[in-house]
Parts: C-alpha cells; structure tokens; sequence
C-alpha cells in the first residue's frame, strides 16, 4: 500500500508500531554510521511518539556518541514548566537513555522568539545535511507545528515562529505529556516543510484512534495541498507506519488483503 511516494506500513497496535519503526529507523542509522562519521536526525515529541522513543532507545548496537539529534518544534511560552515541553519528553525519553554526540531543543523560555528561531535555525543550517526525519501527524494535519493555511511548502526559512490552531491546542491538552499545562500557548517556534524533508530518509509514526480521522482525509488527498500540510508525503519517498486503530476501516482492511501485505491475520 502507498500514498503517492510514500510507503504504508500496517501494524497491530502502537506497540507494533513503536517497535517495527524503531527497528526501521535503527536500521537505516547502523547503515549510514558504516560509511560516515556522523548521523544527524530531526525527532518528535507527543503521545504518538511514545511507543517509538521508547522502542528506539532499546535498539542494540547504535553509536549514539556519532549522532547528533534536532527536536523540530516546541511552544514558545516564557512562563510554562520545563517539564510541560517537548523538549523535556525527548529528553526524558530517549537523550538521557542513549547519550547522544549532541541534542539540540528550541529554548521555549527564549525572551524573543524571533531571534530564537533564528538561532535554532543558524544551528540546524550548520550541522550538515540531515540524514534522518521521524515525525507524526497532528489532528489538524500539521506536520511538526506547520499548521493548515500557514504552511509554505516553499519557505526559504527552516525556522519560523507560528500560531498553534485550536485543533492542534485540543490534540495537545488531551496528550499525556501537556495535559498538566493550564492552557496551551498560542505560539511555538518550528521547523519548517522544506527543512524537515532535506532528510534522505522520513519515517512518519502514527498510531491511535485520535488520528483515524486525519489520516482518512490524508489518503483519500492524493495531491498536495497546504490546506492539509502532511498531504506534501504524497510527494516524498519514505514509510508512513500506522496502526489498525489510526487506519482508515475499509481502506486499511482492504490493503490489509493485498498480496505481499504489511500486516498479516
């Protein structure tokens, strides 16, 4: 099954999922570290990230001390806990596991998130060419915190400052790891499309009945449209995991019945 370019790999459950992604995006990190000096990967955080991170930090045999990670977006917003942040779940998750070469985060509490921006984006733009995405999709159909409507497939900047749409702020209220946060903010700072897919390689992780419904409108958009921004992975090679519970019903039965299926009863 594909969207577009793009590969569908069918799983069980999130579980499934977070563990055949993991033991996908490990693979491709062992390959690329035999025949150069650094790996260097854009990373997620939310509830749908969680099996991954946590399959991915077991993964065996990755010299983590030649990785050097980015995490694509985070809130801006001065005043909010540290441990509210996306930041602090990669971090929890996976970077204090595996000990990678360097992490990098967006600094929410950044007094001007203009400049901020800008530095993340000196910072990525440095680093070298990124190697590898893992990302998921919101219920919005945003792509890290690129939003319907204010999304430019185009944008010559990597990093912008960006309004967090109110679909994005219900999805995240319910998410386990921001519930706590009073209100969510208004604005984060986020890579943008085009910097993301200079990755060589994108692995997108969606489980969960939460994002059945986005999905089913992802597959049946079958062109690119800024309105609905996960709908550029039509244009891009790389795995699309979902699980029996995010998959469309009878789109994904019926894949599910193709010869040479993902999944199999």
């Amino acid at each position: 099954m594909r969207y577009g370019r793009t590969e569908v790999t069918i799983c069980q459950d999130e579980l499934d999922l977070g563990e055949r992604a993991s033991v996908a995006v490990s693979a491709r990190m062992r390959q690329l570290l035999e025949h150069q000096e650094q790996v260097r990967m854009i990373l997620a955080a939310g509830e749908s990230q969680i099996t991954f991170l946590d399959a991915l930090a077991k993964q065996k045999d990755i010299d983590w001390s030649r990785v050097v990670c980015f995490n694509m977006d985070d809130f801006w917003a001065p005043n909010i806990p540290d441990e509210l942040t996306c930041g602090y779940q990669l971090r929890r998750q996976l970077y204090e596991k595996v000990r990678p070469r360097a992490f990098h985060l967006v600094r929410f509490a950044a007094p001007d998130p203009a400049e901020e921006a800008h530095r993340f984006e000196r910072v990525l733009r440095s680093a070298g060419p990124i190697d590898i995405l893992c990302q998921g999709i919101g219920t919005s159909g945003h792509l890290a915190f690129n939003e319907p409507g204010e999304t430019d497939f185009q944008d010559a900047a990597w990093v912008r400052v960006v309004n967090i749409t109110e679909q994005s702020k219900w999805q995240l209220a319910a998410d386990p790891n921001f519930r706590d946060l009073p209100r969510i903010p208004d604005k984060g700072i986020t890579m943008t499309i085009p910097a993301m897919l200079s990755a060589s390689h994108v692995f997108t992780i969606v489980p969960l009945a939460l994002k059945r419904d986005i999905v089913t409108r992802l597959l049946a958009t079958p062109e690119p449209t800024t309105d609905l921004p996960a709908s550029i992975l039509s244009t891009v090679p790389g795995i699309l995991f979902l699980d029996r519970n995010s998959c469309p019903g009878q789109g994904c039965w019926h894949a599910l019945a193709w010869p040479g299926s993902e999944f199999i009863f």
